[in-house]
Formats: structure tokens, sequence, C-alpha cells
């Protein structure tokens, strides 16, 4: 699978789920989000032979302890679909999905539940371990399911 068609369609899906305008990446390669409140990026990133498309919010400027560790272990029990930790001086929350997987429910999906731990999640943190939030906590705490336009599934 060629990295530049997922890039290229993925900007595209950005563009339609959120403000039509179609992302630029940033100086790490990053495609900005804004979905349900909540900043989050889009990379694509090589695993093996594969392509894997992550989205990840952040709240920045994080010093790492001991007690933190153990908060993002705490979290990562509780949380489908998506994972928390720290890196770089940074909390990500992020979750990932093969490229051949991509499209706009899949995507959409991964965004909400993204924005959904973000907005539930991330204020607790900023409060105990402070740090700069990358989300409105009003605008992600109970975000809509997206529609799901995929036709019907037999079992």
């Amino acid at each position: 699978m060629n990295g530049e068609m997922v890039e290229s369609y993925l900007r595209d899906l950005i563009a339609d789920l959120t403000d039509g305008v179609r992302p630029e990446p940033d100086g790490d390669g990053d495609l900005p989000v804004t979905y349900k409140g909540s900043q989050c990026y889009a990379r694509i990133a090589r695993v093996g032979d594969d392509l894997v498309v992550q989205t990840f919010s952040v709240v920045s400027q994080v010093e790492y302890s001991h007690e933190l560790a153990d908060a993002l272990n705490d979290i990562n029990h509780i949380l489908i679909f998506t994972r928390a930790f720290h890196t770089g001086g940074q909390i990500l929350l992020e979750n990932d999905l093969f490229a051949g997987d991509l499209d706009r429910y899949t995507f959409s999906r991964a965004l909400f539940f993204l924005a959904s731990a973000t907005g539930d999640i991330g204020p607790k943190l900023v409060e105990k371990f402070g740090g700069t939030p990358r989300f409105d906590p009003e605008a992600a705490q109970a975000p809509d399911p997206p529609a799901d336009d995929t036709p019907g599934l037999y079992l």
C-alpha cells in the first residue's frame, strides 16, 4: 500500500469530518484534526509491512512521575480502543487503524473514541498532574456518535 495515497485519502477524510479544510502536515508530519472539541492529530506509520493510521491527542508539558505512570496504568485498564502513555513531556491518548481498513466510518469511530476519552480523562489528568491541555473539556465532554452510513452487516 502506498503511503502517499493513504495520506491523501486521510486528508480528504479529515476535511469531510471536520470543517471542510484539507489539513497540511505540521513540522512533525502530523495532520491536525479538531473533532468534538478535542485537538487531535493523525499520522501514518509503517509497522512491519503494514501502514497504520494513528490518531492521538495530547496534554503537553507534563513531567513524568511514578504517580503519573500508576495513573496511566489504571486508565489503560478501563479504556477500550484507546491507550494512554507518557512520552517526550506529553501524555498521549492514542488509537490505531490499519490503513487498509481506513474509511469514513472507521476513522470517525476512532476520532469519536479518542474525543470521548480525552473529554473524560484529560481534565482529570491536567488537574492532578498539570500541563497544557490540547482540548476543550466542555466541547469534548459528551460527543455524539458518528452516523453509521455503512450498509448492514449479517452474522
